[in-house]
């Protein structure tokens, strides 16, 4: 081999190793901005749930009190609308599957905000205790959005829609 041969192969795999390591970074960095928006929308279906029992665990009516709680649910309500958005433009199936969890919690959120806001105002320690008060055990839902985000990285990203919304229903984690 010539040298000018050498120095070709040399430049040449140079190249590929700089392409092949933007392109890995680029797909890194693609599953990390990923993996903190799916994270913020896990946190955004807990903080739903949760939002009952700050109601109810408020200690007075004064104005103040519910003014920070009117502006928490109003947050809420936003930041639903901009992870709904995100998941869309994501991945329709897993946008699905966000759909379907917060649509499980719906009546049973709607509910234990009525009745929290019904109920009068916590005076005592003790009244916090909340004795049955509540959406009850939803933890099984947040578990539906974690296990369908095992679809979003890794090989199984490239699972085309259409059998992944098949895979999904059939773990109960999608409507039939």
């Amino acid at each position: 081999m010539d040298s000018m041969t050498i120095l070709v192969l040399i430049l040449g795999s140079s190249v590929v190793a700089v392409v092949l390591g933007h392109i890995l970074t680029g797909l890194r960095a693609g599953a990390t901005v990923r993996r903190d928006r799916y994270a913020a929308a896990v946190k955004l279906l807990v903080a739903r749930i949760e939002y009952p029992y700050r109601i109810r665990r408020r200690t007075s009516d004064n104005p103040d009190v519910l003014h920070t709680l009117t502006t928490i649910g109003h947050d809420l309500q936003e930041r639903l609308a901009e992870s709904r958005a995100w998941t869309a433009t994501e991945s329709a199936v897993l946008s699905e599957v966000f759909d379907y969890c917060l649509t499980r919690i719906d009546t049973p959120f709607k509910q234990a905000c009525n009745d929290a806001w019904n109920a009068t105002p916590v005076a005592t320690a003790a009244g916090m205790n909340l004795n049955g008060f509540g959406m009850g055990n939803q933890q099984h839902v947040v578990t539906s959005i974690q296990d369908a985000l095992t679809y979003r990285f890794g090989l199984r990203r490239l699972i085309p829609a259409f059998l992944l919304r098949r895979v999904l229903k059939k773990r109960g984690l999608l409507p039939p």
